[in-house]
């Protein structure tokens, strides 16, 4: 007797597939093909100045900026934006001029979109990156964040053997005293 079930067997005459009482977690090959949770994003109206018309915005995937004002009284056009957050923030103790050293943020990068600025390079999503505070490099395509990681990383190449030629001086120096 054959276990399989006719496909043109009326639905009613059909027995009911066994579910399992057990949760089946997704292995390690489905997880890699679930596709990821993606950030809610907020579509919001508001008053253009001096025009006085409205404009509707759909904010970045993600987008930190809490555009209350915006809404709540007439806005420029030019003076909407979205910014995801940043990474994880790199604080160094960092001397100006030869003054005492102040915490500064370095490397800090985030994507950030103007959606009616005039440069077009700035109405797509584009990455900043805060070298130090306040002084920033952007917008940076994909390409051009590229370009900045594969000069960074020679950057640190650099610091790295700078490191070894350090701990090599200062071995030798305790040998000398």
């Amino acid at each position: 007797m054959s276990s399989t079930v006719p496909a043109d067997l009326p639905r009613a005459f059909r027995p009911e597939p066994k579910l399992s009482a057990v949760p089946v977690q997704p292995t390690a090959k489905t997880r890699e093909t679930l596709p990821a949770e993606q950030p809610a994003r907020k579509t919001w109206t508001f008053i253009t100045r001096p025009a006085g018309q409205l404009e509707t915005v759909t904010c970045l995937p993600g987008c930190i900026v809490d555009h209350d004002s915006d809404r709540e009284t007439p806005t420029f056009r030019e003076d909407i934006w979205c910014m995801t957050a940043n990474v994880e923030d790199l604080w160094l103790p960092v001397s100006h001029s030869g003054q005492k050293p102040e915490e500064d943020r370095l490397l800090s990068c985030s994507i950030r979109q103007d959606p009616f600025d005039r440069d077009m390079a700035k109405r797509v999503p584009h990455a900043v990156l805060e070298v130090m505070e306040d002084n920033f490099i952007e917008p940076l395509d994909p390409d051009g964040l590229a370009t900045v990681i594969l000069q960074l990383e020679g950057q640190l190449r650099q610091i790295r053997a700078v490191h070894a030629q350090l701990v090599e001086l200062r071995e030798q120096g305790r040998v000398q005293l």
